[in-house]
């Protein structure tokens, strides 16, 4: 097994507060949260990153998770009272398939909401990047890559 926090989480090997647990997925209140109620979806199988995972892993890996997603969603939204709840899919600082589910309230602003809103602000008053020319190139580079 790899040397990974939420592979130990899983095991019973690692202290967690679970919110949510099923025969695919574990939710569990970040240790580190943005704002209280931070709560991480994790696969009980260990993946690296999303796009590691077997197109034959998705029916059995992906429908599950994302329900897990939107039932502790859902139930967040209505113990903690927020108004919606920001869903992160990263993968950077732990390399095990997991969603940060970081509710919001519209009087409360924390780090998350604050970097998202600037982003708003920000993006459609950048100045285009590339030609149409360049867009259309990268389009179809895209489009022709393979998937494996």
């Amino acid at each position: 097994m790899p040397d990974c926090i939420f592979c130990d989480i899983i095991a019973g090997k690692a202290p967690a507060r679970k919110v949510h647990e099923d025969a695919t997925t574990v939710a569990i209140l970040d240790l580190y949260p943005v704002v209280p109620g931070h709560t991480l979806v994790l696969t009980r199988q260990h993946i690296p990153l999303l796009t590691d995972a077997d197109p034959s892993q998705w029916t059995e890996m992906t429908m599950p998770f994302f329900k897990t997603v939107y039932a502790v969603s859902r139930k967040m939204k209505k113990a903690l009272g927020c108004s919606h709840v920001t869903l992160l899919l990263r993968g950077r600082r732990v390399p095990h398939v997991h969603m940060h589910l970081v509710p919001s309230w519209p009087d409360r602003k924390h780090l998350l909401d604050l970097n998202l809103q600037l982003q708003d602000y920000c993006q459609p008053r950048l100045k285009p990047q590339a030609t149409d020319a360049e867009l259309d190139a990268l389009a179809e580079k895209i489009k022709a890559a393979p998937v494996k």
